[in-house]
């Protein structure tokens, strides 16, 4: 494929999960893909992945809850590839699991200070370069835990919620520089945050957690990787620009959608 072909993206998280399959799927549809991530090797490991692949790509390690840090990335995009087009927001972290006044109240802000400052951050640095070229688009990575409730996982899920009105938001703001920005449900995934829940965990709420995704594979619920990444390459590729500030789910039917507005 060569939908994407010129076009650079940004992809926050891309060293593994669903970050590593979104970038390989953009490379594979011809995009220029900057992974970031503050995990060294594992960028390595992936940069490797994908030029094995053919793909053109470029990593930096980056916090992205640190300020500046999306800023230098975007610098550093532009001197190799040319000027950013997309950002994808998709670095995150599943927060604790049980009782909300029962974990650890640290761990529970700083998905918090991962999931929504960190996504935050990056919009605003990524717009400031895009607002005055005038180009440019977002897509968060949100979740079904944002909209709907997700007992006992509060942390996450109240994180994906504000996502999703920070991306309404945005979306109002940015209308007028014609910046599209797009929260984006990837599914229940096999690989990921919700692919790595141990069954044989010795916390009882993680195993709770752990046997309602066996009840999800059970019933049929699983989203194929290929089907999330491929609905990820529309939103990239412009599919859905109309349609800013729209929480989206793998399982939409665009064309339904933009008949609808």
């Amino acid at each position: 494929m060569t939908m994407l072909s010129g076009r650079t993206v940004v992809v926050t998280g891309g060293g593994k999960g669903l970050g590593l399959a979104s970038a390989t799927e953009l490379g594979r549809a011809g995009a220029n893909v900057v992974i970031t991530g503050r995990d060294a090797a594992a960028l390595d490991t992936a940069t490797a992945r994908l030029r094995s692949e053919g793909a053109a790509v470029a990593s930096y390690v980056a916090d992205a809850t640190e300020p500046g840090a999306m800023a230098e990335v975007l610098r550093r995009a532009e001197v190799v590839f040319g000027p950013v087009d997309t950002l994808v927001n998709n670095a995150g972290q599943p927060g604790p699991v049980g009782p909300t006044w029962e974990v650890d109240q640290d761990a529970w802000w700083r998905t918090m200070e991962v999931n929504v400052r960190g996504t935050m951050l990056a919009c605003a640095e990524a717009l400031e370069v895009m607002v005055p070229r005038g180009a440019g688009r977002i897509i968060n990575i949100a979740s079904h835990a944002g909209v709907f409730r997700w007992p006992f996982v509060t942390g996450y899920s109240v994180s994906k919620a504000a996502v999703v009105k920070l991306t309404e938001n945005l979306a109002v703001e940015l209308r007028r520089h014609r910046i599209p920005v797009l929260s984006y449900h990837p599914g229940l995934l096999e690989i990921g945050l919700t692919g790595n829940t141990p069954k044989d965990s010795t916390d009882t709420w993680t195993r709770y957690l752990a046997s309602w995704i066996d009840g999800e594979r059970e019933a049929g619920r699983m989203t194929p990787t290929d089907k999330a990444t491929g609905m990820l390459v529309r939103l990239v590729a412009g599919e859905a620009d109309s349609l800013s500030g729209r929480y989206i789910t793998v399982d939409d039917d665009l064309a339904e959608l933009l008949k609808s507005g």
